[in-house]
């Protein structure tokens, strides 16, 4: 087993940040977006939703094709949609237009989410694909630390067209990293296996599809948090597109210390139980903060939700090399695109449904809640 590359881990790092590139990045322009294209929010929030579908829809594309003829030509065509998508968003003139182009943007940063756990898988197993999962989730933790951050300061200093344009430059980065820093990882028997051969076992892979329902739900979770946050902190808490920004920046500065906690803690305690004693904790702190929005305490609630989202991030990076881990490296680009697709598409149903009838508190930790006992349930629920 090859040892775990610097290099390797930034730019696959990078190529999982897509995700979290096409949502917190543009989160803060979100009222601007809607009053500049004469929008309504619940329209506004489907672009994200759009997106969102985007990423889960595209990965099915994606990642099967990888398994038949290698990781890096998937990715690099990925990576020129992402790129060309980007810079249509940036020059629409109509909200439903910007929908479909956000669609088409999702669909493409698919394939560097998609590919990035297919090229770890065919590289690492156990314990080290844990390891290197986590060192991923470090990387990636610098996006929402970053992303709103500077998405505020652009909306401040620009206008929320010049997001896509940046979002355009950061595909053309990664298009010539992939290309300089990595390799072919997909082994050429496995070019050439069957579609009926792969797919077969992936649907009758109780453990991989239980792993699945617990991570799509986490995603729930996350998403009722980042579909309703931007609308909720600016508009009910009164904070401008600047402070909403470093408050959501504290989320990656927690991913990366749960990611590491949890990559510490996978080595000493049994994968299954400490799944389940972090999900009864994260069940616990976003039950806390839908009693805080209840009794309309801001800041505590404000500090719950915040540590509630960091912490099941960092439950991610456990359940995420758990499912990769049970399939084997000839399936891992089609179990990428199966786990992929329920993350971003009960992602993408949530985000809306948290925000039905008017964003708030109460409403989005009452989702969070929800979600995270689902994926506690399944949690609980032994794989035959």
């Amino acid at each position: 087993m090859p040892r775990i590359a610097p290099s390797w881990v930034l730019t696959l790092g990078l190529l999982t940040a897509i995700g979290p590139l096409c949502t917190d990045f543009y989160l803060p322009a979100l009222p601007e977006i809607t009053d500049q294209l004469r929008a309504t929010g619940t329209q506004t929030q489907l672009s994200l939703t759009a997106a969102l579908i985007g990423l889960g829809l595209g990965q099915l594309f994606f990642g099967p094709l990888s398994d038949r003829i290698g990781r890096k030509k998937p990715l690099a065509l990925s990576l020129l949609l992402f790129i060309f998508s980007s810079a249509m968003c940036a020059m629409t003139q109509d909200i439903h237009l910007l929908i479909g182009w956000r669609f088409l943007q999702g669909f493409a940063g698919a394939g560097g989410s998609v590919l990035s756990r297919s090229i770890a898988r065919d590289r690492y197993q156990g314990a080290m694909l844990t390891q290197f999962f986590a060192l991923l989730m470090t990387v990636n933790g610098i996006a929402p630390v970053l992303s709103p951050v500077l998405g505020g300061y652009i909306i401040t200093a620009f206008d929320w067209r010049t997001l896509f344009w940046c979002m355009a430059g950061i595909g053309v980065l990664l298009l010539v990293l992939s290309l300089v820093v990595l390799h072919e990882t997909l082994p050429a028997k496995s070019a050439v296996a069957s579609q009926q051969t792969r797919n077969t076992p992936l649907l009758k892979n109780r453990r991989f599809l239980r792993y699945c329902l617990i991570q799509a739900f986490m995603m729930a979770g996350l998403f009722s948090y980042i579909g309703s946050s931007s609308f909720v902190i600016q508009s009910e808490y009164g904070m401008s597109a600047m402070q909403f920004s470093l408050l959501f920046g504290l989320n990656g500065i927690g991913l990366i210390i749960a990611a590491l906690i949890f990559s510490k803690l996978s080595h000493r305690v049994a994968a299954e139980v400490l799944l389940r004693r972090g999900l009864l904790l994260a069940v616990a702190c976003a039950g806390i903060t839908l009693l805080l929005a209840w009794l309309h305490l801001a800041i505590p609630a404000l500090v719950g939700l915040f540590f509630t989202v960091s912490f099941m991030s960092g439950i991610s990076t456990v359940s995420g090399s758990e499912a990769m881990s049970a399939v084997s490296s000839e399936q891992s680009g089609t179990a990428s695109a199966l786990m992929g697709t329920l993350m971003f598409v009960c992602g993408g149903i949530a985000a809306p449904l948290a925000g039905l009838g008017g964003e708030t508190m109460l409403k989005m930790s009452l989702a969070m809640a929800i979600s995270y006992a689902i994926a506690l349930f399944f949690s609980l629920c032994k794989a035959r």
